[in-house]
Formats: C-alpha cells, structure tokens, sequence
C-alpha cells in the first residue's frame, strides 16, 4: 500500500518535471531579470512613446532644414528597432530633406537608413539599388563609412541565411569578409564596431578565446550606451557558444535581451538566441514565453529578418512544450488515480490537485498559443516560398551573365525561359490550395458570408481549389498581409492585387475595419 509521503513525493517530482532549474548563479540572475523586464512592457513602452512624442512636438515648430535632418534622424533611431514602417517613413522625410538642402553626407546618410530598413525587411534586391545610389567616397567621415560597411555587411549576411547554392554561399562570405576589413580602415579602435568585427574574424579562424578579449578590452572602457553593450554581450555569448560552454553563453544572450527590452526594441535577435539555447538547456516554459514575445513584437514592426529565424525553429520549439505539456497532463491523471485510494490524505491531495488545476490551466492556454503559432508558420511559408521564388529569379540571371560570357547560347536560351519556375509555382499554389483548405474546409463559405449575396465567388470552384482571388484573403487570413509579398506568391503585379483588396471590401457587408477583423476570426471557431 502506498504511503501519503510517497504521493506528495510523486507529486513534487512531476510538478517539477521539464523545469530545469540552473545552478549558475548569474544565468538565474540574468533570466530573472529578462522575465521582470518582460512584465513591464507597458510602462516600457510609455517611455518609448514619450520620447518619440517629444521629438515629434520638436519637428512641428523646426525652423531650419538643417535642425528638421537632425530630429527626423533622432526620430528614425527611436523607430528603427521598434517600428520599421515608421522607421522607413522618417528615412524617406530624412532624404527629401537633405535633397533640399543639397549636402551629400546628408544625403547619403538618410539612403543608408532606408537601406538598413529594407534589410531587417528581407527587401534585399531593394536595399542594393538604394546602397548602389549613395555616394561614398574615400575621405568621407569614419562614422559614414563605417555605416555604409555595416549595412553592407548585413546585406549579405542577410542574403546567406536563404542562399543554398555552396558556391554562391563562399561568394558572399567573401563579400561579407571584404567589407569587415574595409571597417578596419576607416574606423579607430575607440568604435565598437572595430572590435566586434574583430572578434567575429578570430573566431571565424577558430580563436573565440581571443575574441573574448577583443571584446573584453573594449568593455573594460566603460560603454554606457544600451544598444552597444546589448551588441557586446551578443558577440560574448557567442564566443562561449563556440567554446561548448552554452551556460555562459545563454547568460550573455539573457544580458543581452534585457538591454534590448528595456530600450522597447521589437527585432531583438538576442531574445530569440536566448529562446533557442532556453529550450535546448531544458528551460520549456521560458523559452515558449520569449519566442512568443519575440514573434508578436517582430510582427508588430515587420522586421522580417527576425520573423525567418523564429519560423526555422518554431516546430522544435513547439514539439517541446507539447511534449512537457502531456508530461504534466499525464501527472494529473496519476494524482487522480490515487486520490481515490488515499481519502484519509484528502487535505493533502487536494492541495496538490489546486496546483495541477493552476498548472492545467496555464498549460492549455499556451497549448492553445502553440496551435495558434501553427497556423501562422503556414503563413511565413507562403511569405518565405515568395522570397526564395525572388531568389531563383535572380539566381538565373547572374547564370545567364556568365553563360552568355561563353557563348552557351542554348542555355541561355533555356535560362530565359519562364516555364520552370511558373511550373514550380503552379505545383506549389496546388499544394497550398490543398493545404490551406484541409486546415480551413468552410474558408469559401465563411468568407462569402462576410459579401453581399451577388459579389460573392468562388462557389463553382471544384473540391481542394482556390482562384487567385481567394488565394489573395486566404494568404491576408495567414497573416501575410503585405501586398509585395502576396503579388510575388501569385505573380501578379501589386496594382492587380490591391485592386482585389479593394473589390471585396467594398463587396462587404461590414465595413473595411470590421470585414478584416471578421476575416481574421474565419477557423477560430
């Protein structure tokens, strides 16, 4: 016969099952503190509105073009890792205002804004037509050059992340290491980026104790600025990573995050490092609580860069929290099961039973959240599949150059045909079609029930079909709700595709901000 002390031990050991609890002392503190600053987004985010309200009242009554620069940039940084609509925006009002002035420099500086932008977007071909508009030149300032490297930099690391082709990926390594050096010529060793870029050569020659001590040496200095020391603890937290001591390393990430939460960034690549290496060192419910912020704020500002490293290891992320998730639901049942053989211990039992309800019920919520995330990764697909299509496209072009170099006229002709990736890209809308309809049967029939009865559509379609009309709000009900991207998946030009959106909303029986919001709810049932 079982004891009472054998179910409170059983319970104890279940209630902690899947929680690994750190020994270091600085990870507990620096996770601490992440998931403090995490609880105080709201009065966070006050402060940042404050601070962009107060530059904005400053804009209004600006005398001069020389001081509207100055705080449209001030407004820019504010908006950068926070709104990238917004960020974009200023950029553009941050050029038109140095055109009018006509200063180079300033010029220049407001084009790499826009590019930097177009870089957390994804918008890679974009950001090289607005890098290949600026005007650098050898004795420009150090901060402008090195500026113009960084962004450079980021292009083509940016570029490598969706690359799959191994000798177009040693390319842009090279591209990448050119413009690292290039940082080393126009910046002193007083710039952070001097170092960082530093260190992150000595450990791409397999030295990350060294680059440990770059970086070292400049924290030593003192820095004050939050967006540097975060970029610090990033860079650290790798070195330990490359070393195999993943404790230190999660404990700069955690660092790292913290300073990039409380300054309300919303693309923080740290916490989703520091969400990825909390779940592989058995930190579930943390990691599933980071990933979830990391993704609604990365969607919130569109950084789109963020959004692909969340989507490359959201099923993992998933798997285990559901895995934990049945552990903890298979504890109840356990609990269960012995309460009715133990009613002298009732007070005890039912105590415990308290603490798995609690715990049930915070389970099932995020099961629900994870479920929910599900949906939407079908969604960053569709918006990936988009950007690789881009890809091929170009990839044939840059083979087409150096085919038509050697007089390969047959395949050149070959490389200018459309018929493989419009074949590739029918097969895909098929399968997404089928896909999509398996996860949302009514889809046709609920949105026809948001239009009036004689602009309804797609009602004569066969079974496991959508036209391109329809792929338009199933793709905006996936959260793809950027006209570009739709008009890359379907190959339609975007005038076509907001003329779309526009039909059905006026085809509505709700109005605009109504019918998406009824959209949006289809399958939510």
């Amino acid at each position: 016969m079982f004891c009472p002390g054998f179910i409170i031990g059983i319970a104890s050991v279940l209630l902690i099952s899947g929680n690994y609890r750190e020994s270091s002392p600085q990870l507990k503190a620096a996770l601490l503190r992440l998931d403090q600053l995490l609880d105080e987004e709201k009065a966070i985010t006050a402060r940042k509105e404050a601070r962009i309200e107060a530059f904005r009242s400053q804009l209004k009554s600006v005398g001069s073009d020389e001081l509207r620069f100055h705080l449209q940039k001030c407004l820019y940084e504010e908006y950068a890792r926070y709104d990238l609509d917004s960020a974009l925006r200023y950029a553009h009002l941050e050029e038109e205002t140095a055109r009018r002035i006509g200063d180079r420099t300033l010029i220049n500086a407001a084009l790499n804004d826009r590019a930097d932008r177009y870089v957390i977007s994804g918008m890679y071909r974009y950001a090289e037509e607005v890098l290949q508009e600026m005007d650098i030149r050898p004795g420009d300032a150090p901060r402008a050059l090195v500026a113009y490297y960084r962004t450079l930099i980021s292009l083509h690391h940016g570029l490598n992340i969706t690359n799959k082709d191994p000798l177009f990926k040693g390319r842009l390594d090279a591209k990448e290491h050119h413009y690292r050096n290039l940082i080393f010529t126009a910046a002193d060793t007083t710039v952070l980026y001097y170092h960082t870029y530093l260190a992150e050569n000595e450990m791409d020659s397999g030295h990350p104790e060294k680059a440990r001590a770059q970086l070292e040496k400049y924290l030593s200095t003192g820095p004050t600025d939050p967006d540097e020391l975060s970029i610090l603890h990033y860079v650290i937290a790798k070195t330990y990573q490359q070393e195999g001591n993943m404790d230190l390393a999660l404990t700069h990430n955690a660092i790292s995050a913290c300073y990039d939460i409380d300054e309300a960034v919303r693309s923080s690549r740290s916490l989703i490092k520091t969400a990825r290496m909390a779940m592989q060192q058995g930190h579930t419910d943390r990691a599933f609580s980071y990933v979830t912020r990391a993704y609604d704020d990365a969607t919130v500002s569109d950084a789109r860069v963020c959004l692909n490293e969340i989507a490359a290891f959201m099923p993992e992320i998933i798997s285990s929290y559901d895995k934990v998730s049945k552990q903890r639901y298979k504890g109840i049942m356990i609990i269960m099961v012995l309460l009715a053989l133990f009613l002298t211990t009732c007070i005890i039992i039912l105590i415990i039973v308290r603490q798995y309800q609690q715990q049930l019920k915070r389970s099932l919520i995020q099961v629900k959240r994870a479920n929910e995330l599900r949906e939407v990764t079908l969604g960053q697909y569709a918006a990936m599949f988009a950007s690789h299509i881009g890809s091929l496209e170009e990839y044939r072009s840059s083979i087409r150059v150096v085919a038509k170099s050697k007089d390969m006229d047959e395949i050149i002709q070959a490389l200018r045909s459309d018929d493989f990736i419009d074949a590739k890209r029918e097969t895909l809308l098929q399968e997404f079609d089928k896909t999509f309809l398996s996860v949302f049967p009514d889809f046709v029939r609920d949105l026809n029930a948001l239009l009036k009865e004689d602009q309804q559509i797609g009602k004569s379609l066969p079974a496991g079909k959508l036209s391109n009309e329809l792929r338009i709000f199933a793709l905006i009900r996936l959260g793809v709700t950027e006209s570009a991207d739709i008009s890359r998946f379907l190959k339609k030009s975007p005038s076509t595709i907001y003329n779309y959106r526009v039909k059905l909303r006026n085809a509505s029986i709700y109005p605009n901000e109504e019918f998406e919001k009824r959209l949006m709810e289809i399958g939510k049932a």
